[in-house]
């Protein structure tokens, strides 16, 4: 609770609401559906779950983060300070908030081959692109609600899996085009440093990368293109990382 109240404090005036009452909020007051509340709680969480775990002694020998979960990656590989990061996850959460409504995802039992495949022979009044590869055989889908369920219509009937997510938004898609120049403006001047004792793998490149270039642009880059999440975790793999 301690590390949540601080982070709450040093957040409040970026974020304008109070990450405490966010969580105990009961169902029927619940925000947790609007990205611009849902993304700090995320990020408050994922480091205050760090910081108890370096008081156990457990420190990672490297980090990766899906989406917006990079921004605490970027965070505890030290690239980040504790107000930078809170400052990035703030511009990244209202931004995206701009886009509410404009599209959905899902989530497809398929590799990225098979669906960039699927993707071009349905058209490209579609509207749909590929939001993350999750693993060889997980990926997620972004895009128009009307072309995700035609997806939908042609997998299922194969028996393959589809699930469309309860989000209001089509994150890593076009839809996001129109808040670059917010996202990049609003982390103008951003400060970032190299990870010497941590090494930061990105889901946007899926390989080591130094925490130097993690500057405005970037973080774009995090909202914009495809998660890759499965080669990421192959290149931790190819680091020696074993307990993830």
């Amino acid at each position: 609770e301690a590390i949540l109240d601080e982070i709450d404090v040093a957040m409040r005036p970026l974020s304008g609401f109070s990450l405490r009452t966010e969580l105990l909020a009961e169902a029927s007051e619940s925000r947790l559906d609007d990205t611009v509340i849902a993304q700090p709680l995320l990020f408050a969480m994922q480091v205050a779950i760090t910081l108890l775990l370096k008081e156990r002694g457990i420190e990672p020998k490297a980090v990766t983060g899906h989406s917006v979960g990079e921004i605490a990656a970027a965070w505890a590989a030290g690239a980040l300070d504790l107000n930078n990061a809170i400052r990035v996850i703030c511009a990244r959460s209202q931004a995206q908030g701009l886009t509410r409504g404009t599209g959905r995802m899902a989530a497809v039992g398929m590799s990225a081959e098979r669906a960039r495949e699927m993707l071009a022979a349905l058209g490209s009044d579609l509207d749909v692109e590929l939001a993350g590869i999750n693993s060889p055989g997980n990926v997620t889908l972004t895009g128009s609600l009307d072309g995700l369920i035609r997806i939908q219509q042609h997998v299922e009937p194969k028996g393959t899996f589809f699930r469309l997510l309860d989000l209001d938004y089509a994150f890593h898609s076009r839809q996001m085009d129109p808040v670059r120049e917010k996202l990049v403006d609003d982390l103008a001047g951003l400060s970032a440093g190299s990870t010497d004792k941590t090494v930061f793998v990105s889901t946007v490149t899926g390989g080591v990368l130094d925490g130097e270039l993690l500057v405005p642009d970037y973080w774009w880059r995090n909202v914009r293109e495809p998660v890759r999440f499965a080669a990421a975790i192959a290149t931790l793999a190819e680091h020696g990382c074993r307990v993830f």
